[in-house]
């Protein structure tokens, strides 16, 4: 039997949790794609998503005070258990509006034309409260932010330096990488 850590598109936190899920078959788009592109293989998207540093994260501010719209604000997170985690403190516009409405995308990349890979995933954000995952989480965030983000589980929440902060689990539904030189998109779905 193959070890399973080491299933092709698979990162070692996804088996770690249960996510071994098969990768989907990435599609890629001709209309933004050159023809001599190929999709992007999701082994490659998966570790961009993980190893980037800054994400912005899009939601839709509600419309009680002021007409609904979007909010673009950036975050830092974490691949972890087969998702995309970030942090948040609970009266933060962002925690606000997913509270409302949880769809939300992340994305990352560079801010370059004509070179790199930008990614987005499209998806819901959920909150998790479960110690045992929440402990989990944190160790990944101080692996990959190291003291900064030194948190400790506190009633549901991820206390640090900058307060009790509520942790979001973002599985992917819809994928896109944006590739450059040549220009390719590439989308993967996911199923609920």
């Amino acid at each position: 039997m193959t070890d399973p850590a080491q299933a092709p598109g698979l990162l070692p936190d996804d088996h770690a949790f249960g996510a071994v899920a098969p990768a989907p078959a990435g599609e890629l788009d001709p209309r933004y794609s050159d023809p001599a592109a190929r999709a992007a293989p999701w082994e490659e998207t998966r570790r961009l998503l993980a190893e980037a540093e800054l994400y912005w994260i899009a939601s839709v501010r509600p419309g009680v005070a002021q007409p609904p719209g979007p909010h673009v604000t950036p975050v830092a997170g974490a691949w972890h258990e087969g998702a995309l985690w970030f942090v948040s403190l609970p009266s933060e516009r962002k925690v606000l509006n997913l509270v409302d409405n949880p769809r939300c995308a992340l994305l990352t990349g560079t801010n370059r034309i004509f070179d790199g890979t930008d990614v987005v995933l499209e998806g819901r954000a959920v909150r998790v409260v479960e110690k045992d995952r929440l402990d989990a989480a944190a160790e990944v965030f101080r692996h990959k932010y190291g003291p900064p983000w030194d948190y400790v589980v506190e009633d549901g929440t991820l206390s640090g330096s900058v307060g009790r902060a509520w942790a979001f689990s973002v599985a992917p539904e819809r994928v896109f990488a944006f590739s450059k030189n040549p220009m390719a998109q590439t989308r993967w779905r996911f199923a609920p």
